[in-house]
């Protein structure tokens, strides 16, 4: 009878420690899972869009700024023919290259702004032979090597006369120029447009090597070549473009 209650108090006291031990291993992994939940960081819904209590934007989140005209496929940039010899092959309307008639209505969307309208432009080296230019006539002449181009630019409202102006003077091929911070013209809720107004080159001063002081420094585009250039436009809704200012 001793033997047997001292059977059961063996095993009794074994079964307390088991169960202690248990208990023990059981909060010891509550205790890790906890710890590890509470270095979880729950996503902050104003990450990333520039919100601030001061109202101000990164201009860092916002899309970078636009080239122009976009690239669908063809060859980079405003191609288009001179008219020079004297003024044949006039553009339409007197309009070498407009956003209002040269780019998609959807496109053209990208023009709108309300308080930042700036452009910088860079010469390209032209055309191949039998690329069709921006307007859709075909360049027929081989490519030659002017070294840099003068641009007239207009900024108008749609159905408006031209109201801001700038000649970029001296594109060299390859090499943006200044950016020219522009005003917003009033009352307007449309994209704006830009209208190239006049194209000039280098070549017909250089070409010969002589320098002739009538063509120089630049002159009218010959009207059986071309020329191309390409754009670069930021808006309130973009990055603004780098380097310097006119």
């Amino acid at each position: 009878m001793k033997w047997n209650n001292l059977n059961f108090i063996i095993l009794l006291i074994a079964s307390l420690t088991l169960t202690s031990c248990v208990e023990t291993k059981t909060n010891k992994k509550s205790s890790d899972t906890s710890t590890t939940q509470s270095t979880v960081l729950l996503p902050n819904n104003n990450a990333g869009n520039g919100d601030s209590d001061d109202g101000y934007v990164d201009d860092s989140d916002l899309p970078s700024y636009y080239d122009l005209p976009p690239v669908s496929g063809g060859p980079e940039g405003v191609i288009v023919h001179g008219t020079n010899h004297p003024n044949r092959n006039p553009p339409p309307n007197g309009i070498f290259w407009s956003s209002e008639r040269n780019m998609s209505s959807s496109n053209q969307q990208i023009l709108k702004t309300d308080s930042r309208f700036n452009i910088r432009l860079m010469a390209l080296s032209a055309p191949n032979q039998n690329t069709t230019d921006s307007n859709g006539t075909k360049c027929s002449q081989l490519p030659v090597g002017y070294q840099k181009l003068q641009v007239s630019l207009c900024v108008r409202k749609q159905n408006g006369a031209c109201v801001y102006m700038h000649l970029f003077n001296d594109l060299y091929v390859n090499e943006w120029s200044l950016t020219k911070e522009f005003n917003i013209p009033s009352n307007t809720n449309d994209p704006l447009v830009i209208d190239i107004i006049d194209v000039k080159w280098d070549f017909s001063c250089t070409w010969d090597g002589s320098n002739n002081s009538s063509y120089c420094p630049y002159s009218g585009v010959w009207d059986q070549d071309c020329v191309r250039f390409k754009m670069q436009v930021s808006t309130d809704g973009t990055q603004d473009l780098p380097g310097g200012r006119y």
